[in-house]
Order: C-alpha cells, then sequence, then structure tokens
C-alpha cells in the first residue's frame, strides 16, 4: 500500500548510529541522511532480528501477485466508449465508487438499488463479504526501495513494444509488470508524443474509475505541465494552448496531440528537450488523478542512490508528505543525528529547534515556509554550507550553525528491533512492510520470551512508510483469526476482502500500536485494522492519510519509464476510507522537541502504561 507513497519516489528512510538513544529512525524523517536506532538503554534488553541481505531496501506498494492468484493478470483493455461489464454481479457498494468530490476527473457514480441492502460490519471483527468476485486479487510482492510513503518501485526496463503501436495504430499496449518476471531489457528512445498517448489510454484502461473518468482535466493538467516547463526554461510559444475538448476520450485525444507536437516542432531541435516535455505531460497527466499511489518514474529513479549525501539529520516533517497531510504548523526539529556525517560535526543534537534556514524563517505568521526543506536536503554533489538557526529546547539558548553537505552512509536495509521494557512489555520498531518483516517481528519476540517474561507487545510503527500489504496481515494473524483486515473495491462497487493470515501461530499477547504522521500506506492498514477489530489501543498522533490502493506498474515504450497505478481502493476492516483522512490514535501523545532533547517517549510511556493497567 504504498507510500505515498504517496510522490515519484520518497527520501530515503532512517539508518545509521544517530546520537539520539530514545527512539533513532522510528521518528525521524531523514533530511539527506540515513539515520537510525539510538544507543542502547541500560534498563533494556534487546533481541533484533536481523534483516535478510538479500531482500530490496524498500516493498512496493501492493503490486499485485500472480503466485497468489493466477487469474489475477492485467485486465484486458477495455473499450473506452462502452460501459464496464461485470462477470459477476456486485456483492457490495464500495463508498469509492466515481465519487466526483474526491476526484473531479470522475463521472457520477452509479445509483444504488433502494432495495438493495447496504454492506454490513461484524461487531468488532471487521466487514466479512461473502460471495464477491476474486477479479485482480491485489496483494503485494518484493520491490526494490521507497519511502512516506510508500510507493512502488521496481528495477525497470519497459516491457511494451518499443517505439511501436499496436495494430490500430496506437501506441504498444498498456501491460501490468509481472513482478515475478524480470522483464528483458530494451533499448531506451525518446519520450515522445506517442508514450503520452499510451500514459493516457493506461489511465483509462486500468486506474481505479478510468473508463468513467472525464478525460478534461486529465489532458488540461498535462497541458499546463507543459506550459509550466516551457515558461521555466524560457521558450514559451504563442501555439501552446490548449484545444477545445468534448469529454468524448477519442475525440479529444487527437486534438490534445497535433497542439502537443506543433509545440514540441516549434522549440530548438534539441531531443532531451522535447522529451522533457513529453515527460512533464505524462506527470502532469498523473497529477489531476490526485492520488498517492499513481506516479511516474524512470529506471534511473527506482536505483539505490549511488551518493548518499547531505547534512546527516532526520526531521519531525517530511519532505514528501502528502497532499491530504494537515498544515504544518511548527515546530521544525531534529529527531535524530547521524554519526560521522557533517550535523555530527558542526555539534547538532536531536532536539534543536531550527528556526531559520539561510536567513529563511521557518514560520512566518504561524504558516510553515516549505521551501527550507529544499535547503535542508541538498543534492549531490553541492557544498555550499547550510546556515542554520537553532535553538535548544532544554536550555533555551540559540546557536548559529553552519552545516557544509557531504557523504553520507549507505541507506541500511529495513531491520526489526525487540527491547523488553520494565514491566515485561516488547517494544517493537521496524519501519517498512518490507517482504519477510512478519517474520522477522515474530522472531524477535520469540527471542525475547526465550529470555524472559513477555507481558504485551508496543508495535512502534512511527515513520514506517508502509509496503506489502500482505506482511502486515500475516502479523494481524498472531492476534486474531478469522476477521477481515481490509477490503479491495473496484469502482464498480465490488469488494475483494483481504483476510488475516490464520497460519499465524496466536501469541495470546494484549498490544498497543505507536503512529504518527509518518506511517503511510500499508502501514495505515494495518494501524486501521487494530483499530477496528479492537486488538490494542492506537498511541501518538494520526497517519498519514497516504493509502489509496493497491497499485501496479505499467512500463512505457521509450523503454526508460512506467507509471504507476491502483485500479482498486483499500477499505479498512468497518468499511470506511482512510486515505486523505488517516487514522486517529485512540491516546493523543505526539513527541515535541523537549522530548526528544531529555530522551523521552510519552507515547511509549503511555503505551507502556495501559498494557500494564
Amino acid at each position: 500500500m504504498s507510500t505515498p507513497a504517496p510522490a515519484s519516489e520518497p527520501a530515503a528512510l532512517p539508518g545509521g548510529e544517530p546520537t539520539d538513544p530514545v527512539r533513532g529512525s522510528a521518528l525521524a524523517h531523514t533530511a539527506g541522511a540515513a539515520v537510525t536506532e539510538g544507543a542502547a538503554d541500560p534498563v533494556r534488553t534487546r533481541a533484533t532480528a536481523p534483516s535478510d541481505p538479500e531482500l530490496p531496501a524498500a516493498p512496493d506498494a501492493f503490486a499485485a501477485d500472480p503466485a497468489r492468484d493466477p487469474a489475477g493478470g492485467p485486465a484486458p483493455a477495455r473499450d473506452r466508449t462502452a460501459a464496464p461489464t461485470h462477470a459477476e454481479p456486485a456483492a457490495t457498494h464500495s463508498p469509492f465508487a466515481a465519487d466526483p468530490a474526491r476526484h473531479p476527473a470522475v463521472g457520477p457514480a452509479p445509483e444504488r438499488s433502494a432495495a438493495e441492502p447496504p454492506a454490513t460490519a461484524r461487531a468488532g471483527r471487521g466487514h466479512r463479504r461473502i460471495g464477491l468476485p476474486r477479479r485482480r486479487r491485489a496483494v503485494a510482492a518484493a520491490a526494490a526501495a521507497a519511502l512516506v510513503g510508500s510507493v512502488l518501485v521496481t528495477a525497470l526496463h519497459a516491457s511494451a513494444a518499443p517505439h511501436g503501436t499496436d495494430g490500430a495504430g496506437r501506441p504498444g499496449a498498456c501491460v501490468a509488470q509481472d513482478p515475478n518476471k524480470p522483464p528483458a531489457p530494451q533499448d531506451p528512445g525518446p519520450t515522445t508524443v506517442a508514450t503520452v498517448e499510451q500514459a493516457y489510454h493506461c489511465v483509462l484502461d486500468h486506474y481505479y474509475g478510468g473508463p468513467a473518468l472525464d478525460d478534461r482535466p486529465l489532458l488540461q493538467s498535462a497541458f499546463q505541465a507543459v506550459v509550466r516547463e516551457l515558461v521555466r526554461r524560457g521558450i514559451d510559444r504563442p501555439g501552446a494552448v490548449l484545444p477545445a475538448l468534448s469529454g468524448d476520450h477519442d475525440a479529444d485525444w487527437p486534438l490534445f496531440a497535433a497542439r502537443l507536437q506543433g509545440v514540441l516542432d516549434a522549440v530548438p531541435d534539441d531531443a532531451a528537450l522535447r522529451s522533457a516535455l513529453a515527460v512533464s505531460a505524462i506527470q502532469g497527466l498523473l497529477a489531476a488523478l490526485h492520488d498517492d499511489h499513481a506516479g511516474y518514474q524512470t529506471a534511473a529513479g527506482t536505483a539505490p542512490d549511488p551518493h548518499p549525501w547531505g547534512l546527516g539529520i532526520g526531521l519531525n516533517r517530511t519532505p514528501t508528505a502528502p497532499p491530504s497531510a494537515p498544515a504544518f504548523t511548527g515546530p521544525l526539529f531534529v529527531t535524530a543525528v547521524t554519526a560521522g556525517t557533517p550535523a555530527a560535526a558542526a555539534g547538532l543534537k536531536p532536539g534543536d529547534v531550527i528556526e531559520s534556514v539561510d536567513g529563511n524563517p521557518v514560520l512566518t505568521a504561524g504558516q510553515f515556509n516549505p521551501g527550507v526543506l529544499d535547503l535542508l536536503h541538498p543534492a549531490y554533489p553541492q557544498r555550499t554550507p547550510v546556515a542554520l538557526t537553532v535553538r535548544r529546547p532544554d536550555t533555551g539558548r540559540t546557536r548559529h550553525v553552519r552545516v557544509v553537505p557531504g557523504a553520507l552512509p549507505a541507506q541500511p536495509a529495513p531491520r526489526v528491533t525487540a527491547t523488553l521494557l520494565p514491566g515485561g512489555v516488547a517494544d517493537v520498531r521496524f519501519d517498512a512492510f518490507s517482504p519477510g518483516i512478519a517474520a522477522e517481528v515474530l522472531k524477535a519476540i520469540a527471542g525475547l520470551r526465550a529470555s524472559g517474561t513477555v507481558a504485551g507487545v508496543v508495535f512502534d510503527v512511527r515513520g514506517n512508510r508502509g509496503g506489502v500489504g500482505a506482511e502486515g496481515n500475516t502479523l494481524l494473524g498472531a492476534f486474531v483469526h478469522g476477521v477481515t483486515a481490509l477490503s479491495f473495491c473496484a469502482a464498480d462497487g465490488t469488494c475483494e476482502p483481504q483476510p488475516v493470515d490464520d497460519g499465524t501461530p496466536l501469541l495470546h499477547l494484549p498490544m498497543a500500536v505507536l503512529v504518527d504522521d509518518g506511517c503511510a500506506s500499508a502501514c495505515e492498514a494495518f494501524a486501521a485494522a487494530v483499530k477496528d477489530l479492537h486488538l490494542g489501543p492506537l498511541v501518538g498522533t494520526r497517519t498519514a492519510g497516504a493509502n489509496s490502493g493497491p497499485a501496479q506498474l505499467y512500463p512505457l515504450d521509450d523503454g526508460t519509464s512506467a507509471i504507476r497505478l491502483p485500479s482498486l481502493r483499500s477499505l479498512a476492516p468497518n468499511g470506511e476510507i482512510t486515505d486523505g483522512v488517516g487514522v486517529p490514535p485512540d491516546h493523543f501523545a505526539p513527541l515535541t522537541a523537549r522530548d526528544v532533547a531529555t530522551r523521552q517517549d510519552p507515547a511509549l510511556a503511555k503505551a507502556a502504561a495501559l498494557l500494564g493497567s
């Protein structure tokens, strides 16, 4: 359920050895840094389950898994002029069905029969939807690094027809990439109007509610993105005007394509420039969906960063916060500092409140200046010093610090850390729902049980960017059987319940979960299930609200790029929407700068007290 994925690709998540011995990366949104768990607390004993070094650095956000559903291959392209057909009647209707309030490009929803009963929920155990079609089973499969986010990423070599067209004269078919079969390498080519056309029809054929989308907002957003790029480069053209559109999918495209091709022909004869403008059109097209799990990516964007670079700090504000995130009102503070980085050399410490960056105030009249986040994330190989004004919350002292960006430690693989707190409460944290993480978590808990009495479990998923939703269902199976963890619903209202893994042995332990606005995608699905199924209290702050639905990757015909599209929507066990809303905690316990500076963790203390009561 990907981070948000929420975003092309999210920032790297915490790794390294921070000087924050309280929580480290569980609370850190990185600022050009890899930040990890702090030094050991002498009052705790640790049992750590190391990550499998063969695992990718992070998961994809619910890629379809053909191994679990052999029939769940890519949906056949539909005639965009015809209404979608269904092999079976809909058993339920999703509240997502073509809601123009949530997606301005979506047409009106089909009306429900007055005689049709609404979906029901099983009290305390989530809704069960019986007799539902098993088409497009969307469960997660492994892929490569992501963030906040959770985002589908995978090694990318397009499998679409290379720079060609189908028999009807359209670009090569838009086919979902099989996550279990690496695609054959393909020579890269330019991104052209034909590539934009392929993306356009791919959205209409495969996106959630695609056949009912109004194409006009999509094409308007695509053209706006091209114009912005023209203006940015100082090459605006008088003919760059959006043509009149009617809302007919097939009639509008030739008009748009001719105008876009005219713009590309009118700019300087530079293949790279024309490709960049076509890419802008694709990115604008996807931006019109307002979907945190839809996006554009290139092969370079999926590869690990060859030059980790920055300051070496974690922040309480992520630069990739989803649009649904509430307005940030500050303060902006450091949550962790990685040892051996420029920030550590400059004397920055966890809890330092950042008041200005290069003379730009972080807050002006109570309004956050998001531009400071860019200044705190310098790109390789920039070495211009970053001037910070910081305040120590425990002393009130203000300091002026200059930090020269530099190389950072490589991002480590996701891992599980388990700590036994006084009173026998297991504090278990992991920063992504990566493939195999549930087995590692259960192994770590078993290790703590072997060394002492475990009276309850606190899962710390603050800052967890999401990943493979099936891992969360496996973990939930250690606490309850025979219930639905979440459902994936199509625009026509049919839903597929995703059960918890009844094959996981029950632990027979109480649990609590620590959450914050860094918990996204599959992490939110896990948190919502815990809340709806009454498995334990949530403590902390509201989650990110970046959990639209399972996405698949569709390679494009330029051989270098692909688009991510969810065809289903995710609903929590009681049938509620969490995307754009988030999951609220049962007990509000935000982390403050003073807490970090004094090594306090009120959320963890509250959860431990609840389990001990």
